[in-house]
């Protein structure tokens, strides 16, 4: 991923904590950051509930997960991660 709509002229590094506490566009800055240099897929779901705080939304039947990232002109940018036996499979991000 090497930017899109919903990220920031000036990319920030990723932080935890500041992630999870993070409103508005704060998330967007620092997406590139935790796909590249951090890394989602292979990570296990608790890996990634202690990096990123809890998922906003889980689904057991789809195996998705989703964090918001900032909001769009009619929605909001999620990071959707797919998972299979526990392990991230795919992370993307997309509008809803």
């Amino acid at each position: 991923m090497a930017g899109g709509a919903y990220t920031e002229a000036v990319p920030r590094p990723f932080s935890s904590g500041k992630w999870k506490v993070a409103e508005g566009d704060d998330r967007c800055g620092m997406i590139i950051d935790l796909q590249n240099r951090i890394g989602l897929v292979g990570r296990t779901e608790n890996d990634l509930t202690r990096l990123l705080g809890p998922a906003e939304d889980h689904d057991n039947d789809t195996a998705l997960s989703h964090w918001h990232l900032c909001p769009s002109f009619m929605d909001v940018w999620i990071l959707e991660v797919r998972w299979k036996n526990g392990r991230a499979v795919s992370a993307k991000v997309r509008d809803t």
